[in-house]
């Protein structure tokens, strides 16, 4: 494995601008804070995909063997992409999350190509809702079968990162957006996708 010069790491943020990020940081690993409490807001109110997709709790990685697996590596990448708040807001708002698993789709495979072999994404939303939400998650059938291998992943929070805090530790502006917002209310809206590098 080649060694993640800062000139790469650099270059992948470049990289994720390229693909249509708004914004790409470089960030230790230890800035991730995972949380236990984050997955519980998968039940209340019940997210439709919640046991009905591979990579959403409570099938997706706890957050107990999450904390494990990132000990494996140093940095990652963190990207955002500024959605407008009315968008973000409609029933038919999929195309905003598809970009996020694209670009990370995108730059897992320029990571790769560098030698960090083990280079992994994690998205925003559910893969079930984004790619197959009329439709049974073929991977829970076979575990070979799942219909998008390269796009599909799980979110951020599906293994307990509380997104919040850290885009807060970063320094980007994020607003709470529910279903009860007032678009007009809300400065700005935006999602975001990770990478860890190594």
């Amino acid at each position: 494995m080649q060694d993640m010069t800062p000139s790469f790491l650099e270059a992948l943020t470049y990289s994720a601008i390229h693909f249509g990020a708004t914004d790409a940081q470089i960030i230790p690993i230890d800035m991730i804070p995972i949380e236990d409490r984050i997955i519980e807001l998968c039940k209340k109110p019940l997210c439709g995909s919640y046991g009905n997709c591979r990579n959403c709790p409570p099938r997706a990685m706890p957050p107990s063997e999450f904390r494990k697996f990132i000990r494996n590596y140093e940095y990652a990448l963190i990207f955002k992409v500024d959605v407008a708040p009315k968008v973000l807001l409609l029933d038919e708002n999929i195309n905003s999350f598809k970009i996020i698993y694209e670009i990370i789709a995108e730059l897992e495979k320029l990571a790769i190509q560098e030698g960090l072999k083990r280079s992994v994404g994690l998205a925003a939303g559910s893969c079930k809702a984004v790619f197959c939400s009329k439709e049974d998650c073929s991977a829970l059938m076979d575990r070979n079968k799942c219909r998008y291998p390269l796009l599909a992943r799980p979110s951020m929070e599906a293994v307990g990162i509380n997104v919040f805090k850290l885009i807060e530790y970063i320094g980007w502006k994020i607003y709470k957006i529910t279903r009860d917002s007032d678009p007009d209310s809300i400065p700005s809206g935006m999602l975001s996708g990770l990478v860890l590098v190594g």
